[in-house]
């Protein structure tokens, strides 16, 4: 690793998936644009930054907090010249940006109704109702370019309608890890 996250703002705060799932990604050569859906404290795309020459490194975070927690996570890093963090929904991003990305890559908010008792910041974090998968799969099927891929973290008990539903944007997996 070699950056460091300042996580004191971020209501969801860095775990295991985000780990995982930036590390887990493959990476083609060739892969000039990258998009981080849901950003957090800016984990996923430093990982990339690390891992990757791509020139356009763009974030999107909803909260107000975890947004700038994410730009100063980027403007501390070493690839502060290529990450950039727009604070917007990704439904509004989608409809408004011309850009096409080759990766597309989000652990994204996928609980349905457990621990809704939380502080409002996290919940929004943690459950779907502020991007649901459909809304994930369009956006992600309207941003991606043809040659393109995307990556995400679903539970497993969510695995079949994910997939199901991502047919109907010709999003197909071509890896699962369980």
């Amino acid at each position: 690793k070699q950056f460091t996250i300042q996580q004191n703002k971020a209501a969801m705060k860095v775990g295991m998936d985000g780990v995982l799932l930036g590390s887990w990604v493959k990476l083609q050569d060739g892969f000039n644009s990258i998009l981080d859906v849901g950003s957090g404290t800016g984990l996923i795309a430093l990982m990339l930054a690390q891992r990757s020459f791509a020139e356009t490194m763009d974030a999107i975070e909803l909260n107000e907090e975890a947004y700038e927690q994410t730009v100063e996570n980027f403007e501390n890093s070493t690839w502060s010249d290529r990450l950039f963090c727009y604070h917007a929904s990704f439904q509004e991003f989608a409809e408004e940006m011309d850009e096409l990305y080759d990766l597309i890559i989000s652990n994204p908010p996928f609980y349905t109704s457990t621990f809704k008792k939380l502080p409002s910041d996290r919940a929004m974090a943690r459950h779907s109702e502020s991007l649901t998968f459909k809304e994930l799969l369009y956006g992600t099927s309207k941003l991606l370019k043809d040659t393109g891929t995307c990556a995400f973290i679903i539970p497993f008990e969510e695995e079949a309608y994910f997939i199901e539903l991502a047919k109907q944007y010709h999003l197909y997996p071509n890896r699962i890890t369980r």
